[in-house]
């Protein structure tokens, strides 16, 4: 998107109607989602709520129903209640709501709403899943309270990057953000690299995405593979020269082909990254912070990083070198033992469901079949959580995992839904087997008809 091609004006009015519903209050409850997207989408309003005057009080949680929205209900009275990243799907018991109810969601609705201010780019012919994350939503409502809010920019983009939605280019909103950062002078864009950053002996060790075989979280496998080329695992990756650098490239490109990774992902993994030169930082480093922060139960941290409080982000920069251990030893572990295969699924069983979507994310970038939609079971006492995966190719089979994961739970008793490359469930302790072969079966269907069509 470009100056030629503007937003949609009933989007942009439908945000200047919410803003003027919400000048009306003095206190502002906000609930988000608990990952990297989730906690950037709560950072960019609690930061242009702060700017306004009002008073909040924000929470991020992991899963929305009507239990919840009714306990956030009695909690405003008649005042207002903003929900990003999330509400899309609970429009029923929102709009029995007394008072003000913003949802700035980019996950698929199933309607619009006449009482509530529904702000989801779906309903304004964009893709939630690749035009806009929920903090683009969020941004784009931020600049349209005050133009001085396009410095809350960087947040913005860590959602887009921790949902992945930049992979393939930038579009729609995401686009529009990217076009107004730079004319601004906010954002840079600068060349990917398949090589991760730091001190080459320690990027290649705990380098998550790309998960490297032989090399991620494998101290022997690394010395090893730069003493075959002479290279000094202290080195910056910055200070090699343009010999090394494609010598290094080539050879972890090979690397990740051997593990199955098409060149599709290998130029995904080389995409174009974000720099913020006054935080002198990347989206994905930030993005990474707050992913850690939500992922470890760390949320109150994440959004103290977005209000750039300092010890939030030297807490969330020790964090983050931590889940990224626990997220590697996982994989370790995970490539020793395998996933199951059925006819049109695989899965894996998680014993940690906080880190079960990165795992499974990962798992089916770089260590599974990338033929067949992964996922990711985490049994607790009571109920289990589901994740799964999916990738481009995928989809373009037919298959739709918000659809499929969504049926599947409630076949079995349980709810779920996202997008249709990435969704969630959670389902009755017990009905795991039951859940996944008729998800396997669902998913065969869903190919079944793309090739009838």
């Amino acid at each position: 998107m470009n100056d030629a091609e503007p937003l949609p004006a009933t989007l942009l009015d439908r945000i200047k109607n919410a803003i003027a519903a919400l000048e009306k209050h003095e206190e502002i409850r906000i609930i988000s989602h608990y990952d990297a997207d989730g906690i950037a989408s709560a950072g960019v309003i609690c930061n242009a709520l702060l700017r306004r005057g009002k008073s909040f009080q924000a929470s991020m949680i992991k899963n929305l129903d009507a239990k919840a929205i009714a306990q956030f209900a009695s909690e405003i009275d008649s005042g207002c209640l903003i929900l990003s990243d999330m509400g899309s799907s609970y429009l029923d018991e929102l709009e029995k709501i007394e008072g003000t109810v913003i949802v700035l969601d980019h996950h698929a609705p199933p309607r619009d709403s006449d009482k509530v201010f529904h702000i989801n780019p779906h309903l304004f012919g964009l893709d939630g899943m690749t035009a806009a994350s929920a903090s683009a939503v969020c941004q784009l409502f931020a600049t349209q309270m005050d133009a001085a809010n396009w410095d809350l920019l960087p947040i913005a983009f860590a959602g887009i990057v921790g949902d992945r939605q930049h992979i393939r280019g930038l579009k729609g909103i995401n686009e529009y953000l990217l076009t107004e950062g730079l004319s601004k002078g906010i954002v840079e864009v600068h060349e990917g690299s398949i090589i991760p950053n730091g001190k080459i002996g320690d990027a290649l060790f705990y380098s998550v995405d790309p998960y490297f075989s032989g090399l991620s979280a494998d101290e022997k496998g690394v010395a090893d593979f730069l003493a075959s080329i002479n290279i000094n695992p202290e080195m910056s990756v910055d200070q090699l020269n343009e010999s090394e650098r494609r010598k290094i490239a080539s050879l972890l490109a090979l690397k990740l082909m051997k593990q199955g990774c098409t060149l599709g992902t290998l130029e995904e993994i080389s995409h174009e990254r974000f720099y913020f030169k006054r935080l002198q930082l990347y989206a994905s480093d930030l993005a990474s912070m707050l992913n850690a922060c939500g992922r470890t139960d760390n949320e109150g941290i994440g959004l103290g990083v977005t209000l750039n409080d300092e010890q939030s982000i030297t807490e969330a920069m020790v964090l983050r070198k931590k889940y990224k251990e626990t997220i590697l030893t996982s994989l370790k572990n995970l490539e020793k033992k395998g996933l199951t295969k059925l006819s049109n699924i695989q899965f894996f069983y998680s014993d940690n469901p906080n880190i079960s979507g990165t795992v499974c994310g990962l798992a089916m970038q770089y260590l599974a079949d990338r033929d067949k939609p992964t996922i990711a079971i985490s049994i607790g006492d009571e109920e289990s959580r589901v994740s799964s995966r999916a990738t481009f190719e995928i989809l373009e089979k037919g298959v739709d995992l918000s659809v499929a994961i969504g049926e599947s739970a409630r076949v079995v008793g349980g709810s779920g839904g996202g997008h249709a490359i990435a969704s969630g469930a959670t389902i009755p302790k017990g009905k795991e087997n039951e859940f996944l072969e008729y998800l396997d079966r669902m998913v065969g269907e869903q190919k079944r008809k793309k090739l009838g069509a």
